[in-house]
């Protein structure tokens, strides 16, 4: 009889036992146990796009006072130049802010009890990357300024050769064959301009002088 029963049974739960053995077997993200806790927290999407517009800050804020915005936007030349510039510096900064994310990390664990003598060793590591990276940065935002101000003056030089010769007018200002001014900047601009008033107020005090009356 209890042959029988056992039979019953064991018939009953291979009746209710689901067809695929992994069916109601749970993922690792239904098992708490099993999913990783996150140590730094940081989108490295967004991270990698924060540096790209980081770096084109850069850039621009390092030649603007040599490249003006509207010449950024209408020479299509310094804005390839700029975007290739922008990737090539997008990637240091984001190895630069990379290190300084698990540099932080690295101080939190440790923080956290969880010393060990090869920590300190990589964080020292760590340490000097870091400042390689700025020192990198530096240099090379440098080495942008010289490539954009001998792009600026050539620029200048192409500009002068189309309005033609260039000579000395009796004002004293550069002018070109056409009789246009020439000036190579604004403090020359201005110094050119009290010149001119200079020169003016000379010839009026004269017109007034007692000798001419």
């Amino acid at each position: 009889m209890s042959i029988k029963k056992d039979r019953d049974d064991l018939e009953k739960m291979l009746k209710n036992s689901p067809q695929d053995i992994n069916e109601n077997v749970p993922s690792e993200e239904q098992i708490p146990g099993l999913q990783g806790e996150p140590l730094i927290g940081v989108n490295f999407i967004d991270l990698r796009e924060e540096c790209q517009i980081e770096a084109h800050k850069m850039i621009t804020n390092a030649i603007a006072f040599m490249i003006p915005p509207e010449m950024m936007e209408s020479n299509e030349y310094i804005k390839d130049k700029i975007n290739m510039d922008v990737m090539s510096l997008s990637g240091m900064v984001y190895q630069l802010r990379t290190n300084e994310v698990v540099q932080r990390t690295l101080l939190e664990q440790i923080n956290k009890g969880m010393a060990q003598p090869r920590m300190f060793e990589v964080f020292s590591g760590m340490s000097k990357t870091i400042s390689e990276l700025n020192k990198q940065l530096i240099q090379t935002i440098e080495a942008l300024k010289e490539t954009y101000k001998g792009f600026k003056n050539d620029v200048k030089e192409r500009q002068t050769e189309a309005l033609g010769p260039a000579s000395s007018g009796p004002t004293g200002m550069l002018t070109t064959g056409d009789g246009s001014v020439v000036t190579r900047g604004t403090k020359e601009l201005i110094n050119n301009i009290k010149k001119i008033k200079k020169d003016q107020a000379i010839d009026d005090a004269n017109l007034v002088s007692p000798l001419n009356i």
